[in-house]
């Protein structure tokens, strides 16, 4: 039987982390505004992002924007939830200006020649041993903050591309699942409101 190797390393020993766009002041809405910005509103509770809702804004700084790419991964530093998300090329090819991250969130840019899925390290990110790290490591108590240092040094397993494929698979199956029971059990709401309505107004009704 094959052995399967997993390689264990800290996340700066394979990314680079930097800090989201640094606003002056509150982020504001531009219809004529350069690009859009992703904001922690933004990001739903299991990692997903709302492309649909991102505002137009000004993007300006001293030097070009760190604008993100496909392949990057963004996460939620400070707010209730610490989560990551990966950026695909499907999602950046669906907009019509490029995107920036608010300083809420830390961006990740790893090399291409890392044997690493973006979408992978954002599952792992996400998973309950890194969590419980960042709650261990952060800062604050309503409004957690997790500081860059500590992204850093994450601890991220490495195991081979067809191991990380299969767990995204499995992933992204599993989340399609529990879209479709919600919709289920929206659908039977909607149901038994419509019997309730039925049957309640019939007997008022009859009353009368």
């Amino acid at each position: 039987m094959m052995q399967v190797y997993f390689l264990l390393v800290r996340l700066k020993e394979i990314a680079e982390v930097r800090s989201g766009h640094s606003f002056r002041g509150s982020i504001k809405e531009t219809l004529d505004g350069n690009g859009f910005v992703i904001q922690t509103r933004d990001q739903s509770a299991d990692g997903r992002m709302d492309w649909s809702n991102l505002i137009r804004t000004d993007v300006a700084g001293r030097k070009e924007p760190e604008w993100l790419q496909a392949g990057d991964v963004i996460f939620a530093a400070r707010g209730i939830r610490n989560l990551a998300s990966w950026i695909s090329e499907n999602d950046l090819s669906g907009l019509a200006l490029p995107v920036i991250c608010s300083p809420h969130y830390f961006q990740i840019r790893f090399d291409s020649t890392t044997a690493l899925l973006p979408e992978f390290l954002a599952w792992q990110l996400n998973q309950s041993v890194a969590q419980r790290y960042f709650q261990q490591s952060a800062e604050g108590t309503m409004q957690v903050s997790i500081r860059r240092s500590v992204l850093e040094e994450t601890p991220i397993t490495i195991p081979p591309i067809e191991i990380q494929r299969k767990v995204v698979a499995l992933s992204q199956r599993a989340h399609r699942e529990e879209q479709i029971y919600q919709e289920l059990i929206e659908l039977r709401q909607m149901e038994m409101q419509a019997i309730a309505n039925h049957v309640l107004n019939e007997q008022i009704k009859n009353k009368r």
